[in-house]
């Protein structure tokens, strides 16, 4: 179904808006997850995030004309909504959103998912999964903290926890996954278990030291040519840029690093990605909002570039 359909409404972020993740004819599919379950700390309202996120896409530009990146001329993109969450149902939440992106998948479709907490993706990958999407993929993994706790108050599955769980599942490639800006550890046992696995970790120091070329040049490196997944922490931005998140860490990477070390990895096989943790209670002015729908913008750039080549390849 082509973008002219009546199916298609008018929507924010310049991009087109249908009901449902599950019909054809999509190269990406945007999606909401107001999913906030997952967290532990005592500030919660994530939930709220993908609404913010599709508010201030609004002052997005659909192409940009400093690098001439264009994904809605280069694929068939749309906001399919939300993933559906029982806020009194952990297990159903969880369920649900899986069956959400499995239904995206099996119609082909890339997803972009905007959250949220950082519970969403493993939800995701196994949705991915479900729908018969080749696992291990890489992983590129921008946060201030690991997220690889084994769990939390005896909860294996909550927004620290789910890239071990991605991991031990065999969603996840740990030879083909890098972390990137990470600064607050929690416990040195959770590092140590990642670096075991085989994982690549860039510190917060570490990139200070490599600088933008030297991390573009590392992900590359680790990632490789086969299909990867892309998930950006907003906290992973200086608390500068974020106040907007429940864990704001202070630390090196600014937005502008971010958009050019993304511009840096293009023609990377990106086949999906979420951008997690955005928190509307606690940014007043929008700032945190406006950063990460640019990110957003950025991975976006990324997918459709990916997705163009692929179909040109085949």
């Amino acid at each position: 179904m082509n973008a002219s359909s009546d199916n298609f409404r008018p929507s924010t972020g310049g991009c087109k808006q249908r009901n449902g993740p599950g019909r054809g004819g999509l190269d990406i599919a945007i999606a909401g997850v107001p999913f906030d379950q997952g967290t532990f700390f005592d500030s919660v309202g994530q939930r709220l995030g993908p609404d913010q996120a599709r508010a201030f896409s609004k002052r997005l530009w659909q192409a940009d004309e400093l690098t001439g990146q264009a994904p809605f001329d280069w694929c068939r993109i749309a906001d399919v909504g939300d993933a559906p969450v029982d806020v009194l149902n952990f297990e159903q939440s969880i369920r649900g959103i899986s069956d959400f992106f499995a239904r995206i998948s099996a119609a082909g479709a890339a997803p972009l998912a905007v959250g949220g907490d950082h519970t969403i993706t493993l939800l995701i990958m196994r949705g991915m999964v479900q729908a018969g999407v080749k696992v291990p993929m890489g992983m590129i993994h921008f946060d201030a903290h690991p997220d690889m706790r084994d769990e939390y108050n005896g909860s294996r599955i909550n927004c620290a926890t789910g890239f071990r769980r991605a991991i031990e599942e065999g969603l996840i490639d740990p030879k083909r996954y890098i972390m990137i800006g990470i600064r607050s550890i929690g416990a040195i046992e959770n590092l140590d278990w990642a670096r075991r696995q085989g994982v690549t970790v860039l510190t917060d120091d570490d990139c200070a030291a490599l600088g933008r070329q030297g991390v573009i040049t590392r992900t590359r490196e680790v990632v490789g040519a086969e299909p990867t997944f892309l998930s950006f922490d907003i906290d992973a931005l200086n608390i500068a840029y974020v106040h907007g998140t429940q864990a704001p860490v202070p630390g090196e990477l600014s937005v502008r690093d971010v958009k050019v070390i993304m511009r840096g990895l293009r023609n990377v096989d990106v086949i999906g990605a979420d951008v997690v943790e955005l928190l509307p209670a606690l940014d007043p002015t929008g700032h945190t909002a406006i950063s990460t729908v640019h990110v957003a913008y950025e991975i976006l750039c990324l997918l459709a570039e990916a997705r163009a080549n692929r179909k040109a390849a085949s």
